[in-house]
């Protein structure tokens, strides 16, 4: 019976703390020695206490970074916040206010649902049943689209553009002549001042095909435009290309690497062509395996690539771009003076409203409060922001790492529903975006606009969008390649160029930065 008893009286003590007041007249009773052990217990307790709340607080700040989404989604995503289940401090308080077993409670509460929502994310279940009837389907989506229209209309900036995507169906091996022509033949090409940009619809199609290659898939591409004339045809635009493993840019080990778009800003800038000028800055993009990854007889999984940077201006800017290749690598500063380059973290949205890849979204959704497609996210950053097309460099839904396009969960397969294409034609696809990415000549406007949109975040998407996007990451040697070269060489000055060259016969080299690599002694 001892033990229970001694149970009893812990809960008790737990339930109904001693007062502050008897506790130190109770001390009084003490001997020296006895009150010195106390004080020094006392000490170590308080020690401990304010090492808990430390973990505590860290725990919370690394737990908050790492959580793009809040909200339905964030809880769907990432389990209960740390700071949601409560501090030691706030612990011990609820202890003392309402006793053990009901503190137990809130903190079991905080996290309810958490096992259950990681299984069905680990089996890829649906957290609705979804709608299999087309027509009711698009009533869903049309019925969701307003609603989340309605929820943006207090952001939405007071001169806001009406703002359109148009997009076009390509081959792989002539995406860019095909691009171009149909900028010239439509006169969109005329119009550089309503065109935020143009971008490579992130999407692998018929992927099972050829899996090696896109040259002769169907790859598509969006034109975000506000209204246009009706125009007559005009000359192609003239097109640049910087491939992301040339050494561009100067950087050295320490400095902050170059975001795709930073290096075409800079050639757009020294030509003297503004935005208003440019038809955009778009990332080459490709989905497919790469060369020695598979094993024998397996071209391996699609991945994501960036291989480059087109920009799309007037004719006549060879000269720029012969004195900007004879100066390389430059010393590009950190960031474009005057211009702002937003990237939205929609990956994280994806988890959510597309868990499976090679479907088309949810519909119902399950969180009906976040944008059905990274287009969706695009114009309302447009829509809320107040950006007008001749301040925009670039408007992209894209992708920035390079990783494998694959469907994760338990028994779930790389295949899906054919969906439509631009050329009116069903196909399988892969959805493969993981960013948006928006660029432009800043404006005092715009400031406000900006203040509308962490509002928007806020408020309605209950985000952070800015979180995890991992752009301009510090340049270092990864471990894969530094691991390859004796100790001794990579503390030589130019060590980085001899890195560099380690390559693995028939295996295809991505470098681990664009344009900046190898970085400079």
């Amino acid at each position: 019976m001892g033990l229970f008893k001694n149970i009893k009286q812990g809960l008790d003590a737990a339930r109904n703390p001693p007062d502050q007041a008897a506790i130190e007249e109770s001390l009084k009773s003490l001997t020296p020695e006895q009150r010195a052990a106390y004080d020094a217990n006392m000490a170590r307790v308080a020690q401990g206490q304010a090492e808990s709340q430390a973990s505590y607080e860290n725990a919370v700040e690394i737990n908050d970074e790492a959580r793009v989404l809040e909200g339905p989604a964030g809880k769907y995503l990432y389990g209960a916040a740390v700071r949601d289940v409560g501090s030691p401090e706030h612990m011990a308080a609820r202890i003392a206010e309402v006793g053990v077993w009901q503190a137990q409670k809130e903190m079991r509460e905080a996290s309810k649902g958490d096992f259950k929502a990681g299984v069905r994310q680990t089996f890829n279940r649906d957290e609705v049943p979804q709608e299999s009837d087309p027509a009711r389907r698009q009533e869903i989506v049309n019925a969701e689209h307003a609603a989340r229209a309605a929820a943006r209309a207090a952001y939405r900036a007071p001169e806001a553009v009406q703002v359109s995507i148009s997009r076009i169906a390509t081959r792989g091996e002539t995406q860019v002549q095909e691009l171009t022509a149909h900028l010239g033949r439509t006169g969109i090409a005329g119009q550089p001042h309503r065109v935020y940009g143009v971008y490579r619809v992130p999407d692998r199609i018929s992927q099972a095909l050829t899996p090696h290659s896109e040259k002769g898939r169907v790859v598509e591409w969006d034109v975000v435009h506000a209204q246009l004339d009706a125009a007559a045809p005009v000359p192609a635009p003239a097109v640049t290309s910087f491939a992301a493993d040339d050494q561009w840019v100067s950087r050295r080990i320490g400095e902050p690497s170059v975001l795709d778009e930073d290096l075409g800003v800079a050639f757009l800038q020294r030509a003297g062509v503004g935005p208003e000028r440019s038809l955009g800055l778009a990332r080459v993009c490709e989905f497919r395996s790469l060369r020695g990854h598979g094993s024998e007889g397996d071209s391996g999984n699609i991945t994501t690539l960036v291989r480059g940077l087109l920009a799309l201006h007037p004719t006549g800017l060879e000269a720029t771009y012969e004195a900007m290749r004879a100066e390389a690598p430059l010393p590009l500063p950190a960031e474009p003076d005057g211009v702002v380059a937003e990237v939205l973290n929609w990956g994280e949205i994806a988890r959510a409203v597309r868990p499976k890849i090679h479907h088309p979204h949810t519909a119902p959704s399950p969180f009906p409060y976040l944008p059905s497609t990274p287009q969706e996210l695009l114009l309302a950053y447009l829509e809320v922001v107040g950006l007008r097309p001749e301040d925009c460099y670039s408007a992209q839904c894209t992708v920035h790492h390079v990783r494998e396009l694959i469907q994760g969960g338990v028994l779930t397969t790389n295949l899906g529903p054919k969906q439509p294409t631009a050329d009116g034609k069903d196909r399988m696809r892969s959805h493969g975006c993981e960013q948006v990415v928006v660029v432009y000549r800043d404006h005092p406007d715009y400031v406000a606009g900006r203040e509308r949109w962490e509002a928007y975040q806020r408020d309605v998407l209950k985000a952070g969008l800015h979180k995890g996007v991992g752009v301009r990451r510090t340049v270092s040697i990864p471990d894969d390649i530094a691991d390859a070269v004796p100790v001794g060489l990579r503390t030589i000055a130019r060590a980085a160029e001899l890195i560099d060259r380690v390559e693995y016969w028939g295996v295809e080299d991505v470098p681990p930065y664009r344009y900046c690599w190898p970085p400079v002694g």
